[in-house]
């Protein structure tokens, strides 16, 4: 189980765009917003993320591996829907990024009414009907 801080620090930058307190930047791939700073340190120093600017303030970083931990992410999120279990991790480029879409899942399943316009990676748009792509 992954806890609710460091979930809370990867469901930010999965659900990052211009409505949402965490921005990404396309051209950069760079994620820009107020974070933990000790789970980002944490994460910094197992190689996960890379700091890009930091301080008091706002922080920047970069997720590497960016591509598998996407991939991974919208593939827990699909087999936690499925009904499948966590054992599809050890299938996954990056099984970490796996168990944050699969437990952030099932966050999202056990509130008791519909979060409508929801936008994060792996998730349907209700706008659009498509699974959303970062």
């Amino acid at each position: 189980m992954i806890s609710k801080k460091v979930r809370e620090l990867f469901v930010s930058l999965m659900e990052a765009s211009d409505d949402s307190p965490v921005s990404y930047d396309v051209e950069t791939e760079q994620y820009s917003g107020f974070f933990n700073n000790v789970v980002v340190d944490k994460y910094i120093d197992l190689g996960a993320l890379e700091l890009v600017e930091g301080g008091n303030g706002e922080t920047t970083i970069l997720l590497n591996n960016r591509d598998d931990f996407l991939s991974s992410f919208a593939a827990g999120i699909r087999e936690a829907n499925n009904g499948s279990d966590q054992s599809y991790a050890d299938y996954n480029a990056n099984p970490f990024a796996f168990s944050v879409g699969y437990e952030h899942f099932h966050q999202i399943a056990k509130k008791k009414r519909k979060m409508s316009g929801y936008i994060c990676h792996g998730f349907e748009n209700d706008d659009t009907g498509l699974i959303h792509q970062q």
